[in-house]
């Protein structure tokens, strides 16, 4: 049984708005002030996303259409919100902006303080999760000097809790928060 957030369709989707959010730092990079050490290990700066980014890039994501039926008693076609794959869809769908938001907290709000690291170790590590089937690098251009570095931040240097910090100075909602917590690197509901 293949796991829905591994489908092709599912990475597809993940390494667009991950493209998305790469095109829109190439074009723009924010500072801050507010040296930490992250939950890894990993001085970086935090910086605060502006809701208009996160809106800009979570809007790209299409909202499935919902699925039709005829209600024979009314003589109409009706919405059928109760319907399987719709439910799926939109679990899909809601799982996608989530992604999509944490891609432009990493990329925005986290400005790394040191250098990536000397060598490929951490690459082949990664590499290796790819060939376990459990995550898709193939979009990723890790010859790209911000690719890279998104790359960097998104799979080894940020985790849910440094997620939060970058969520609360942003003003996201605690609420938003835990949902985005929940989708970040593969998590489930």
């Amino acid at each position: 049984m293949t796991d829905k957030a591994n489908s092709p369709a599912e990475t597809s989707a993940r390494m667009e708005t991950a493209t998305a959010t790469i095109e829109v730092a190439k074009n723009s990079k924010e500072d801050g002030d507010n040296i930490v050490i992250l939950s890894t290990g990993i001085k970086a700066i935090l910086s605060p996303v502006s809701a208009s980014l996160i809106d800009e890039v979570t809007s790209q994501i299409a909202e499935p259409e919902i699925v039709m039926w005829h209600n024979e008693d009314k003589g109409r076609d009706e919405e059928n919100l109760s319907d399987p794959q719709y439910k799926r869809d939109m679990d899909a769908y809601e799982r996608k902006r989530g992604i999509a938001a944490i891609d432009a907290m990493v990329m925005f709000g986290v400005e790394l303080v040191d250098p990536l690291p000397v060598g490929d170790k951490w690459i082949k590590k990664l590499r290796l999760m790819e060939k376990l089937k459990l995550l898709d690098l193939s979009n990723f251009d890790i010859k790209d000097d911000e690719e890279k570095e998104f790359f960097y931040k998104r799979y080894i240097a940020v985790s849910n809790d440094d997620i939060a910090k970058i969520t609360s100075m942003s003003g996201v909602s605690k609420e938003d928060v835990a949902k985005a917590e929940d989708k970040f690197q593969g998590k489930k509901k």
